[in-house]
């Protein structure tokens, strides 16, 4: 079983460097270092401003923190055939999955190791919390995190209930205690009860390594979905096979295709606009990109980065599109509309104008929130248009004729 789980890491890894590599482009790596750096500029900031201790310190502080903690579960890359061709397998797929949970901690780990590095400073200011608390109560969440995945993993085995009470709502349960307790009283607490809770699951992992008891079903579901979750956000980069964009009618917004005139001109632009409404992907893409650009503008005090999040971010959002046009030219059918190809582009030309115009128009509002009618919002402003112009009318048309050849 181990070997089995070996070879399979082995092929996932190779699966999962191959996205990554056309992930973490020029683009996306400039895009990264500029966000990093926004935020980073903004929360030392937000930090110069707290000069006391705030009512809701503590609150946020343990709100974070127990998100921090649902990041991340078993990674079992289990397969659809495994319930059939390794039935026989049962009683041993437990050395399988040991070797799953002991490969999934990594990440867990490193996220609440960063969270509670980064966090420490704000806990400090404004919770008053102590370096010695922050460090005691980051090693008990690290403890419950390992809590967690044992509950996980009995799940797998129908094991998930503690009497009448669903194990992973209990476990929740007695984290948010733990760090009501730890954050306001003392902060030992967590680690005393993180041991105790960890060592009581693993008294009831124990008998389920002979138990042959696997829920094949579930466990193969979980994976596929965990599994989906990754793909989706790689498909926001590349084509991921087997991914699919989930399509909603959404009839509410029929009203915005009436400016759209019933014109053979507008065969492709009635196409696009409609396609784009209906497509949680591009139009969940566009929609997140929007507001994080508003909400960082909306922080940021620095003009330069203000000046990069606004041009970056439109251009961003107008290369996020490309793919979109490729995937309606793909499709066999959309070529019996006697339609040129450079009228095609001029379609998803407007179209993308649209919606640049939209960003621009929400970013704008929130650059003249936070600097006013000055000499900077209007810099900024003028130079967000330029890229829209820049990329919809000599960036994108150049782009997409390569799909079209």
């Amino acid at each position: 079983m181990t070997d089995l789980w070996q070879k399979r890491l082995r092929r996932h890894q190779l699966n999962q460097f191959k996205y990554l590599r056309l992930i973490f482009n020029d683009n996306f790596v400039l895009a990264f270092i500029v966000l990093i750096g926004a935020l980073g500029f903004w929360y030392s900031n937000l930090l110069g401003t707290i000069h006391h201790q705030l009512v809701l310190g503590k609150p946020i502080v343990i709100l974070i923190l127990f998100l921090a903690v649902q990041i991340g579960g078993i990674a079992t890359l289990l397969e659809d055939p495994d319930s059939t061709f390794l039935l026989v397998k049962e009683k041993q797929f437990y050395r399988y999955f040991k070797a799953a949970k002991n490969y999934s901690v990594f990440i867990p780990i490193v996220t609440l190791a960063l969270v509670n590095f980064l966090l420490s400073a704000f806990a400090s200011r404004a919770a008053g919390l102590k370096i010695i608390d922050i460090v005691l109560i980051a090693i008990g969440l690290i403890v419950f995190k390992l809590g967690f995945l044992n509950v996980n993993f009995m799940a797998l085995y129908g094991e998930n209930h503690l009497g009448s009470l669903d194990l992973k709502l209990f476990s929740n349960i007695l984290l948010v205690v733990s760090l009501i307790v730890s954050t306001y009283f003392f902060s030992a607490t967590m680690i005393v009860v993180a041991l105790v809770y960890y060592l009581f699951l693993n008294v009831r992992v124990k008998p389920l390594e002979t138990s042959g008891r696997l829920r094949w079903e579930y466990a193969i579901a979980t994976e596929n979905q965990r599994m989906f979750r990754i793909k989706r956000f790689y498909n926001l980069f590349t084509d991921v096979p087997g991914v699919n964009s989930k399509i909603k009618r959404r009839k509410w917004l029929d009203g915005l295709f009436n400016f759209i005139k019933p014109k053979k001109r507008n065969t492709y632009l009635f196409l696009f606009a409609r396609g784009f409404v209906r497509n949680n992907e591009y139009i969940g893409l566009f929609l997140r990109l929007t507001i994080i650009q508003a909400i960082m503008l909306c922080l940021i005090d620095s003009f330069y980065i203000s000046l990069i999040v606004e041009m970056l971010f439109i251009y961003l959002v107008g290369f996020q599109l490309k793919p979109y046009f490729k995937e309606v030219m793909q499709n066999l059918m959309q070529r019996l509309y006697p339609i040129s190809g450079k009228e095609k582009i001029a379609s998803f030309t407007k179209l993308s104008t649209v919606i640049l115009t939209i960003q621009w128009i929400i970013s704008a509002f929130a650059i003249l929130y936070k600097f006013g009618m000055s000499t900077n919002s209007l810099i900024i402003i003028i130079a967000g248009l330029a890229v829209l112009v820049f990329v919809n009318y000599f960036y994108m048309p150049r782009q997409l004729k390569k799909y079209l050849d």
